[in-house]
Formats: C-alpha cells, structure tokens, sequence
C-alpha cells in the first residue's frame, strides 16, 4: 500500500544522506580549491616581498626563506581559512564547490537551508571527524538514518543530493557563485595575511 504524506503525520519522513565516498570525493575537490588559494596567496606574498624588498634597497632572500617555512601559525591560518570557505559556501548557499560538483548540497534537519550557524558548527567538527582518515566520520554515518557525521549533528544539518530538492527550494547559480567566491577570497585573504606578516 502506498503511504501518503499525511500518512507521517505532521513530521516528514528523514530524507535519505549522502553517502560516505561521495562526501570524500567533494572534500577532495575542496582540498584542491583551498591548495589553489594557498597557492595564489603565497604569489601575491611573494610579489609583495619583491616591492618591499624593491623600496627597501635589500635582497629578498632571508624573507624567502621565511616564507618559505613551515610554521604552527601557517597551519593555523590554512585550517581557518579552509574552515572560513566551508562555513562560507554552505552557510550561504548550500554546496562547496566541490559538492556541487558532486551534486550534493547541506539543508537543515528540518529540511530548510542550512544556516551559517550550522555550517560553521559542522566545519569545526569536521576536525574531529577526519580523525584516521574519515574512519570517524564513516562509523557515526553508518549508525545514523541520516547518514550524519558528528559534525551534521552538532550542526543540526544533513548532506542530501541535490536531486532530491524540490526545484523550488533549490539555491541559484547566481548565489553559489557568490559564496564560492566569497569563501575562496576570505581563505586567501586569511593566508595572506599570515604570509605577509613574516615580511620585514
């Protein structure tokens, strides 16, 4: 017999999750993007240090090698950054880049969009949930009917594929790439700084 919506009462049935290995695959993407903004922040740096160096009458060489270097507080500023791009995308639209690649988008448990609150909340759990290369993340999916890591559940959100919105509640183009962007310039402008405050 087929079950209608009233059939539930006034609580919809949970929506199906995402999958662990399509999830890994848009963090992967995402990984990439954030390694491209690293990429394009350490140029600018770079640039940077050859005007100061320039202005200041001395070789960029010591400054290179600074840098160059890897240090806590690099780390610090690429984890920010890459958290930032999270919140960002998902808070704002929905999808990373790389979910929407994926087709994928985050919604809240209620099924409305994801608010930045939850999105900031799930990209700071995400930390832990990356422990032992996803191994956290796969086992508490596995246990939940919605396929939520902890961080969905601290989040209070859900990773859902995009096909299974109804057209009406999707979020634009227009607005995905307006939190792509956003997310991607607050991550470079975050390791730039960093960068730039190893200048002379």
């Amino acid at each position: 017999m087929l079950l209608d919506a009233s059939s539930y009462g006034t609580t919809p049935p949970p929506r199906e999750g995402a999958g662990f290995w399509i999830r890994a695959l848009a963090r992967g993407i995402d990984t990439l993007v954030h390694c491209a903004v690293a990429v394009a922040a350490a140029v600018a740096a770079v640039i940077l240090l050859a005007i100061v160096s320039a202005l200041q009458g001395v070789a960029p060489d010591a400054s290179m090698a600074r840098l160059s270097a890897t240090t806590p507080l690099g780390f610090l500023a690429a984890l920010i950054g890459a958290t930032a791009m999270h919140t960002l995308g998902e808070g704002l639209h929905g999808s990373t880049v790389g979910k929407r690649i994926c087709g994928l988008t985050v919604i809240s448990e209620d099924g409305g969009p994801a608010t930045l609150r939850g999105a900031f909340r799930r990209s700071i759990a995400y930390n832990v949930d990356a422990l032992l290369f996803g191994l956290v993340a796969a086992r508490k999916m596995s246990e939940s009917p919605r396929r939520q890591r902890h961080g969905d559940l601290w989040g209070e959100t859900q990773v859902v594929r995009l096909s299974s919105l109804d057209i009406g509640v999707r979020r634009s183009w227009l607005r995905f790439a307006l939190a792509a962007t956003a997310g991607a310039t607050v991550d470079g402008i975050v390791i730039l700084v960093e960068l730039a405050s190893r200048l002379p």
